[in-house]
């Protein structure tokens, strides 16, 4: 049948099947039986070889397309793993910058006065801020437990890893709760990712597709919806800059967290980009060189979007991953 094809179209056909060798017979003649009606349906009927290879693609390349993957060579982890892998390295990244922003932001502790989150806290002072009189400079240190516990589920596996997590979480939960100072509310979006590392993989995993009920990305478009309203309220007081300089990302922050529940993957990036930005204008309005702005309201606000944006995500990667390994089957 080959001998009625172009020249071109034969010694095309001959190169794919010396490419097809990993197949069995039958495969290869099966392959090579629909390159060849392809070729046929060709404008020139195959007579060029420039235009076979346009159109098919190099005959090693396309022999490429049916090589078997089979399942013992995919490095498929549990799906446990898989989560917890991919929520870690962010909140590590979210845990170092936290520590460059409590190192480095200008103190403003009594610039939010008792109307702000101090008195949110009910209290100026607080267990953290006397251990902070005895330790001093060492506090720091704390802002690092993030950074560990974020990392501990890759090296230790089972219930010691969840016995750790649930340590760490509600350790940096204290922190947050019952710290009684500004600082400790930098914790607040590490603290969140904590948590989400912890059941995350136990609510994706339990449908067959792993993506999370539309009450679940309801509730977390109006609660980060909610944190932006309260951070740029709070924010506005007395900032001595152009309005529009918070209520622009604050606007646009609004409109990705409405997105959420429509799981469009660019506008869940968007929305991590968005966060990444927000405290990075924040702290450079923080500087006694511009605005000397609160940070801590574009931080809550901007790591709570990090934070929310990148469950999202997680949540897009793992229903991919889940609907690639159905596929399998």
């Amino acid at each position: 049948m080959s001998q009625n094809l172009p020249r071109a179209a034969r010694n095309y056909l001959e190169q794919l099947r010396r490419a097809l060798d990993f197949l069995s017979e039958d495969e290869r003649k099966q392959v090579l039986e629909q390159t060849r009606d392809e070729i046929k349906r060709l404008p020139d009927g195959g007579r060029r070889k420039r235009e076979l290879i346009s159109l098919l693609g190099e005959p090693a390349v396309r022999a490429m397309k049916f090589e078997r993957t089979e399942p013992e060579d995919l490095e498929v982890s549990s799906g446990k793993h898989f989560l917890t892998r991919i929520l870690a390295w962010p909140i590590f990244a979210l845990s170092l910058i936290t520590v460059v922003v409590v190192l480095f932001s200008p103190p403003h502790d009594a610039m939010i006065g008792p109307v702000g989150l101090t008195g949110w806290l009910n209290s100026p002072g607080g267990w953290l801020a006397e251990l902070e009189k005895v330790m001093g400079a060492q506090l720091i240190w704390l802002a690092f437990i993030p950074a560990v516990l974020s990392l501990i589920p890759l090296r230790i596996s089972g219930v010691t890893s969840l016995i750790l997590q649930v340590i760490g979480a509600l350790l940096m939960s204290a922190v947050c709760i019952s710290g009684g100072s500004v600082m400790a509310a930098y914790f607040i979006p590490v603290t969140v990712l904590l948590w989400a590392q912890i059941f995350t993989p136990l609510l994706m995993m339990r449908g067959s597709m792993a993506r999370p009920d539309p009450g679940w990305m309801i509730t977390a478009a109006v609660l980060l919806t909610a944190a932006v309203a309260f951070t740029t309220f709070q924010g506005l007081q007395g900032f001595e800059g152009p309005v529009w300089m918070i209520l622009a990302p604050a606007a646009l922050l609004v409109v990705l967290a409405i997105l959420l529940p429509l799981r469009w993957k660019s506008a869940h990036i968007a929305l991590v980009v968005t966060g990444i930005l927000v405290i990075v204008a924040g702290f450079s309005a923080s500087l006694p060189s511009t605005y000397g702005a609160v940070l801590l309201w574009p931080w809550l606000a901007g790591g709570l979007a990090f934070a929310a944006g990148h469950l999202a995500m997680a949540a897009d990667l793992w229903h991919e991953r889940a609907r690639k390994l159905l596929a399998l089957f």
